[in-house]
């Protein structure tokens, strides 16, 4: 998630209405928003990431004046052709295939509007960009460049250009090495070729997702605006397109398309989705007639008619009519629902499967761990390459929204190591472990896959072995009543004989060991760690 701080004199102002202490504090976090805090004029808060629109401060007073009953029903967003084209060169493909870009002419900058463009691309970059590494935003000046533009990937010693924040001539790779953000050259560290845009004059744009050219830099004197967002994942990148896009609207910008490889963008035309209200009542509990359910919903900035709800283009959260649900329980308000006891027979308890996983979490607990809980989807490339494993059979998404979240998880080790790879500044030992559901493929089964309940933990820090997690294993089962034998096991993802496999019976439970240095390279993590990862289900089910 991501903090946010608007000036509340500015939010007022987009907003059309005062806003008192009260109504920041108590009623706009019914909007799904954390209040953190309000001082020195500055209100923050905390925003989910499934709502990048409400990162900045345009956003936000959008959705305010919807939930406040300002504003209703969907913005028609107005777009002219520029006339300008931008080409993709079919270089970028192994590197960086997806760019969107659009015009923005007649902007009135001044300092605020700087500020907020500056705080909506850091935090679009941090949550919903994954970093930089699935989209990254550049906005230019327009003015300073000429079309045609291209977005080519070329050898990162052979092109140079000033960049922000500089006023020294440097190829790609010395910006790698000098830059202050250099550092996001590392997601290109693993391609010969590096990505950059470049105008009619072969002048540079943007070599991204790194950093801009000194020669677009965006200032209070600039009126038109060029933006560009790159990435890995082509919705994703028109999904951020049409939020910048937007941002300047509020702004009364006028936004122009730019034909990218002969498609026009930004398209910024709402969608539509079908959504049946019985199905909307039955799940909030609710008796909605049509007539309703559309004032609700227009509240929260969408249009209905005809058994359909038009979607604005910048809400990228809204994949399924539970999306839609969510937002006509916030436009009916919680506090307005009636707190009754579900009519259903009998009595509900407590899974066996539940009930031991609380017993071996509080046990871990008592060693020492911290718990965490990851993300079940994820991809090739954490589950396997990183974890120099061979790529097994797993349960894949059919039309994943992501490549991020592409898959489902065989093993917890690597979203563990993603969370050290995120906290190596915190301090040390660290240790964390997780008790969650893996999916198993399963031919047998109705549905062709199993869902397997697992331990993983892992420790980092400057000295740790072996030993340190075998004996925190060795005491849990002793605990639990059960004696596993450890063999040695062979493991791209641990050093050879730093390794053993747990057998319980006839059965293999699960593994420990030290983490190869290759896999900690991997992840870009500096200190050792070491692992284990226990199948719950199998011990459980043990009856020696």
């Amino acid at each position: 998630m991501a903090v946010v701080s608007f000036d509340v004199k500015e939010l007022e102002d987009l907003t059309g209405k005062k806003l008192s202490s009260d109504l920041l504090e108590n009623k706009i976090p019914m909007m799904g928003c954390e209040f953190e805090g309000l001082e020195n004029g500055n209100v923050d808060y905390e925003i989910f990431p499934n709502r990048p629109d409400l990162l900045s401060v345009e956003g936000f007073a959008r959705a305010l004046r919807y939930f406040l009953g300002l504003d209703e029903g969907v913005e028609t967003y107005k777009t002219t052709k520029s006339g300008q084209s931008l080409e993709i060169d079919k270089t970028v493909d192994p590197v960086r295939p997806c760019i969107s870009a659009a015009i923005v002419k007649n902007m009135s900058m001044d300092d605020s509007v700087l500020k907020s463009l500056m705080q909506v691309q850091e935090k679009i970059h941090k949550t919903f960009g994954r970093e930089r590494r699935k989209i990254a935003i550049g906005i230019h000046d327009f003015d300073c460049i000429e079309g045609p533009f291209t977005y080519k990937a070329v050898d990162p010693k052979k092109v140079e250009f000033i960049p922000l924040q500089s006023t020294e001539r440097m190829d790609l790779r010395e910006i790698g090495r000098k830059h202050p953000k250099g550092k996001y050259t590392e997601i290109l560290k693993n391609h010969d070729k590096w990505p950059v845009i470049v105008d009619k004059n072969d002048e540079v744009l943007s070599f991204p997702p790194v950093i801009n050219g000194k020669l677009t830099e965006v200032t209070e004197d600039t009126e038109n605006i060029f933006i560009d967002v790159t990435g890995t994942d082509q919705r994703s990148v028109d999904h951020a397109l049409s939020i910048i896009s937007t941002l300047f609207w509020e702004r009364n910008g006028s936004i122009e398309t730019v034909t990218v490889n002969g498609k026009e963008k930004p398209d910024l035309d709402p969608e539509e989705m079908a959504v049946d209200i019985n199905y909307v009542n039955k799940l909030l509990d609710l008796e909605l007639s049509e007539k309703e359910f559309a004032e609700l919903i227009r509240g929260m900035g969408f249009g209905y008619s005809d058994g359909k709800v038009r979607i604005p283009p910048y809400r990228t959260d809204i994949m399924h009519p539970m999306d839609i649900v969510e937002d006509v329980g916030i436009s009916y308000g919680y506090s307005n629902f009636e707190v009754r006891i579900p009519d259903v027979p009998g009595v509900g308890k407590q899974q066996k499967v539940e009930e031991f996983s609380e017993k071996v979490k509080e046990l871990i607990i008592g060693f020492g761990f911290q718990e965490v809980k990851t993300t079940v989807l994820t991809n090739y490339e954490k589950q396997f390459l990183k974890m120099e494993r061979e790529r097994e059979e797993v349960t894949e998404m059919e039309n994943p929204l992501s490549g991020d979240y592409k898959i489902c998880r065989k093993y917890l080790l690597p979203g563990l190591m993603e969370v050290i790879r995120q906290n190596q500044h915190r301090s040390y030992p660290q240790k964390v472990f997780e008790i969650g559901d893996i999916v198993k493929i399963d031919k047998d089964k109705d549905v062709g896959t199993e869902n397997r309940r697992k331990l993983g933990a892992l420790i980092s820090n400057d000295n740790v072995n072996y030993s340190n997690l075998a004996s925190v294993v060795s005491s849990l089962m002793d605990i639990l009543g059960k004696k596993p034998k450890i063999k040695r096991h062979k493991s791209g993802t641990y050093l050879e004989n730093r390794a053993g496999k747990f057998v319980l019976g006839d059965k293999e439970i699960g593994t420990v060991g030290e983490i190869h240095p290759k896999v900690l390279e991997n992840w870009g993590i500096e200190k050792p760690v070491v692992a284990f990862e226990l199948d719950l289900d199998l011990i459980r089910k043990n009856k020696s």
